[in-house]
């Protein structure tokens, strides 16, 4: 079995204000629009999609924790941009057991969203 793309769906109350988020905080691109989700690009074959949380083919009442991580190159240029356009954004943290820079963006409705850059060839190489 080979995989050929990574999708991973946020179930929003507030439809609207999730695809924004995703749009001009994240800068994602859209890439389908069914009406009842948004699926948008995050990398190569990664995608992001919102869904109406009532129109949507899961239960969403019941949620467990996730996180939702996108990797850069630059992770204090996209410390720049998204702290000058969201206001619950973490401090960039280093995590040396595992070369890893990152913040935390309090994202609609709970989701937490990490933004990450490694500092370690091989794992640059694998993410």
């Amino acid at each position: 079995m080979q995989y050929t793309s990574q999708m991973i769906f946020l179930y929003f109350k507030n439809f609207e204000k999730g695809c924004e988020f995703l749009e001009k905080v994240l800068e994602l691109k859209e890439v389908f629009n069914p009406g009842w989700a948004v699926v948008y690009q995050s990398v190569n074959q990664g995608f992001i999609g919102a869904v109406k949380a009532e129109e949507g083919s899961i239960d969403s009442s019941k949620k467990g924790g996730s996180l939702i991580s996108l990797t850069v190159e630059d992770i204090h240029e996209a410390y720049e941009v998204i702290q000058k356009r969201y206001k619950y954004v973490s401090e960039i943290k280093f995590f040396e057991d595992i070369h890893l820079y990152s913040f935390l963006i309090q994202g609609p409705e709970e989701y937490t969203f990490e933004i990450q850059s490694f500092n370690d060839q091989h794992l640059e190489a694998i993410f």
